[in-house]
């Protein structure tokens, strides 16, 4: 297989050479000097760093990826016909911890049997899976660490990041070295539906280029540390990247767990809006699916309407899509929920057992 099929727009704004792993810094006069990374930089910590401390800091961190094997070539994000191929697929990724696991994208390892990390000084070593989430796009690697200068990313809080902020883009495409792209936030937290159908919340947008094999590399703030990992590009042009907060809970999961458990509802719903008069409001349920713990429930749902308006999860009132689907997140499989509905007039109360997400099932 080719490396993953998704537009390759150059690299603006600051670049490094993929052989000599250089950055070019503007100077005050409006040329530009080169200045060789691969070592931390001395700074002092602060709020805001320039983009070449911050390469310098980073830069040793960042590995490329490649497999070998049969996988995939859909990447989430873009949409189209999935479908395996042979070959290899390359991405870049990052260090996590002095124990030797990485993280890159979960698109890269997917259906694999062979994998290669190569650090910036050029060594190559093997690496196993621990474990993937093909819904976030990331996953775990495990290296040995005996004889490797492993240096941990620090990663930082996206919960505060909005557009406009500055934001940097480090991959390592080729082995050979790390490259950057500087830009900003242009969208925080918006909401991707993957190929499989699944609604991912909070997705961050950004100018920084993130091309095929740079993705799975680190997004980083202006304090140095990591605020999201490249994802790929969105239909619009601009990359994708997941919160660095939401990436904690994944990483973690799957060090301790090698996969993320997700509760499961499985049910088609709409927000009910101004369109629909004096309808209260809440989620009308247009369909479940089948064998879910919604149909189990009794839930009952049409597409041309008269379906059940789900008002309230525990308790508390929903008023939206989305705001029920946050609900469900929060809970853990085996998880019990009341639901007060709506149907033919008359109000009660329906209680729903959550399950695992099936992996091959979309929606809720």
């Amino acid at each position: 297989m080719t490396s993953r099929q998704l537009a390759v727009p150059l690299l603006a704004a600051l670049v490094g050479s993929a052989v000599t792993a250089a950055v070019l810094t503007a100077t005050g006069d409006g040329t530009t000097t080169t200045r060789q990374a691969g070592v931390l930089a001395a700074a002092e910590a602060r709020d805001h760093l320039t983009a070449s401390e911050i390469y310098d800091r980073v830069s040793p961190s960042v590995v490329h990826v490649q497999a070998r094997g049969v996988q995939s070539v859909t990447a989430p994000f873009a949409g189209g016909a999935a479908g395996p191929a042979p070959g290899i697929s390359t991405g870049s990724g990052f260090v996590l911890d002095e124990e030797g696991r990485v993280v890159t994208n979960a698109e890269v390892v997917s259906g694999v049997t062979d994998v290669q990390v190569t650090f910036p000084n050029l060594r190559s070593v093997a690496a196993r899976v621990v474990g993937k989430d093909e819904e976030s796009n990331l996953a775990v690697l495990q290296v040995d660490p005996e004889g490797l200068d492993l240096r941990p990313l620090e990663l930082g809080d996206s919960s505060s990041v909005t557009a406009g902020d500055q934001a940097i883009t480090v991959g390592n495409p080729f082995g050979l070295g790390a490259t950057a792209g500087t830009g900003v936030i242009a969208a925080a937290r918006q909401q991707i539906e993957t190929a499989s159908g699944v609604l991912l919340r909070d997705v961050m947008q950004t100018d920084a280029v993130i091309e095929p094999a740079t993705s799975g590399g680190p997004l980083i703030g202006a304090d140095g540390r990591v605020i999201g990992i490249g994802s790929g590009e969105g239909p619009d042009g601009l990359g994708l990247a997941i919160p660095v907060n939401q990436a904690k809970t994944v990483l973690a999961e799957l060090k301790e767990s090698h996969k993320v458990l997700r509760p499961y509802l499985g049910l088609r719903g709409r927000t009910l809006g101004a369109e629909d008069g004096d309808a209260p409001a809440g989620v009308a349920v247009l369909g479940t699916y089948s064998g879910s713990p919604a149909e189990q429930a009794g839930l009952q749902g049409s597409e041309a309407g008269g379906s059940d308006v789900i008002e309230a999860v525990d308790g508390e009132a929903v008023t939206s899509l989305e705001e029920l689907m946050t609900d469900v997140g929060e809970h853990q499989p085996g998880d019990a929920l009341r639901l007060r509905i709506l149907r033919d007039g008359t109000r009660g109360e329906v209680t729903v057992t959550l399950t695992e997400r099936p992996a091959s099932v979309p929606g809720g």
